[in-house]
């Protein structure tokens, strides 16, 4: 079955450990993506407090609500 993009993301952002040493653009071309849509959804997981963003880094702040985000995604 074919995940919803962001199920993939979210399982590309948990399957790494708590911090990553990754660009946007590496992880859009992982995924089969572009850039901005990977940037606009990992703004969105900053602003729930979910991850910190820095440079070439993303850290997962709080990996219990992106593992609850991506069971209901994937029923």
């Amino acid at each position: 079955r074919d995940l919803p993009f962001l199920a993939r993301l979210l399982q590309a952002l948990l399957g790494r450990g708590q911090d990553l040493a990754i660009t946007h653009q590496q992880l859009a071309d992982e995924l089969g993506t572009v850039r901005e849509i990977v940037t606009r959804l990992l703004r969105r997981f900053e602003r729930e407090g979910w991850v910190r963003l820095g440079r070439e880094r993303i850290h997962i702040a709080d990996s219990p609500a992106l593992r609850a985000l991506a069971a209901t995604l994937q029923g």
